[in-house]
């Protein structure tokens, strides 16, 4: 993918609230994959100090629906199969996402959750639902229907 399709991506998840709030960092895309980071801070805890299982399921989320705008359509999560498998008290997890399959109008993609060792400490499956030109998109205070 360019360099500049990456920073076009980048803006994506910098003008997305949920992301910001859940420090996901997006430092990869191709087509067909995704990486990306979270910074765990005090606000993605549980009440025992560790990572939130909603914080593991928040970056899968972002780093796999990135990894289905790949192709250049947008898309929206319509089904996920989480898996929980271990926590951490590491400072930042990583994710990795890849294409399973592709068809017209949804794409199936796998995220994986790691810690700094490669530890996998979460896995999901998920179905994205192909949405181009039933969603608005608003870029630099311009509403129009992404295409």
């Amino acid at each position: 993918m360019s360099k500049e399709k990456l920073e076009e991506y980048r803006e994506l998840i910098v003008n997305n609230r949920f992301a910001l709030h859940n420090h996901v960092t997006l430092t990869d895309l191709e087509e067909n994959s995704a990486e990306g980071y979270l910074d765990v801070e005090d606000d993605v805890t549980n009440a025992y100090g560790m990572v939130h299982g909603g914080a593991f399921y928040a970056l899968a989320d972002v780093i796999a629906g990135m990894t289905a705008r790949g192709n250049g359509h947008a898309y929206v999560t319509q089904t996920a199969d989480l898996h929980y498998l271990s926590s951490t008290e590491e400072k930042r997890i990583y994710g990795k996402s890849r294409v399973l399959r592709r068809s017209r109008q949804t794409a199936v993609i796998e995220a994986e959750v790691t810690d700094g060792t490669g530890k996998c400490l979460f896995f999901a499956t998920f179905t994205f639902f192909c949405v181009d030109g039933r969603v608005a998109v608003k870029r630099e205070g311009v509403e129009r229907a992404d295409s």
